[in-house]
């Protein structure tokens, strides 16, 4: 009766419940602020619009790339890797009410997406194929309290704390291909398994699109959101970054 009531008030306001995106709680939205707050998204980022679903050309791409990785992919199990009825991957909007504005965060679904099967498939060749360093990474919190009470505290330390805003979506992919495949030759990686697996990689990070209610946009740069493979792969461009560039800041200050 009480979840009655509250759905008639919501449709009667023209509200919705939609989830936080930090803080596990729940917000209540007038379905117009939330509509603006997703357009303000859109329209601030480089996206363009298809007339049409493009799921079957892209499911047809990675059946190619299937057909192309036998060596990477065993034969047996190729098909399992393609989702037999594809569909684009759907977006929503998460409120960041710890935001001034309270902005969006975009969650996109991609679990009936043409690539989803095999953007985990690539996730689990990464981990078994490179190692990546974790040198500046902390496991937890602890972790973090620990290593800053070792270190040497004067009167004018400064403590910083940096932010990457939207990160998938501001990863240089070409920079990335290049970096994995310096990665697979550093870790002894043979030629031809390396080039299937920049073969697969291109295929997925070339898939970067969504549908908002009924419009299909693409992502012109960078990582697609919600994508099983976009967390490993901006993993590996943001350690190379931390082991180039930080490095050679260090070098210099000593």
């Amino acid at each position: 009766m009480i979840m009655k009531e509250i759905k008639y008030k919501l449709n009667k306001n023209k509200a919705i419940i939609s989830k936080a995106d930090k803080g596990n709680s729940t917000v209540v939205v007038y379905l117009d602020d939330y509509n603006r707050k997703v357009n303000e998204f859109i329209s601030s980022n480089n996206f363009t619009t298809v007339n049409a679903n493009i799921a079957k050309t892209l499911q047809k791409e990675l059946r190619n790339a299937i057909n192309e990785c036998q060596n990477v992919i065993q034969k047996s199990k190729k098909w399992k890797l393609v989702n037999l009825n594809p569909m684009a991957p759907t977006m929503r909007g998460l409120i960041k009410v710890h935001k001034e504005g309270t902005p969006i965060r975009p969650l996109i679904n991609w679990r009936n997406a043409p690539g989803y099967k095999l953007a985990q498939a690539l996730v689990r060749k990464l981990t078994s194929y490179i190692a990546l360093p974790f040198a500046y990474n902390i496991k937890n919190t602890v972790q973090l309290m620990d290593d800053l009470i070792e270190i040497p505290q004067g009167q004018y330390m400064k403590f910083a704390s940096f932010d990457i805003s939207s990160m998938y979506s501001n990863i240089p992919t070409g920079e990335l291909m290049t970096i994995l495949n310096e990665i697979c030759n550093a870790n002894d990686v043979d030629g031809k398994t390396t080039q299937k697996i920049l073969r697969i990689t291109q295929t997925l990070v070339n898939q970067n699109y969504f549908q908002l209610q009924d419009t299909i946009y693409i992502q012109n740069e960078g990582l697609a959101m919600g994508a099983p493979m976009s967390s490993i792969l901006s993993e590996v461009y943001l350690q190379h970054m931390e082991n180039t560039t930080i490095h050679e800041l260090l070098k210099k200050q000593n």
